[in-house]
């Protein structure tokens, strides 16, 4: 298991989709706070159009 530094929650390394959540950048094309940080991340903006979050 690893500790994930943005979420704070633990994945598994092994699962693939685990990773990406975890560590692929999310670029929406907005200004969002969530831009450039992985999918894990919760920005709450309530102007944040990724589906992502």
């Amino acid at each position: 298991m690893t500790n994930c530094t943005t979420c704070r929650t633990e994945y598994d390394e092994t699962d693939a989709e685990a990773v990406k959540e975890h560590t692929d950048d999310v670029d929406c094309g907005q200004s969002c706070r969530c831009r450039n940080r992985p999918r894990c991340y919760n920005c709450r903006g309530s102007f944040c159009f990724c589906m992502a979050h």
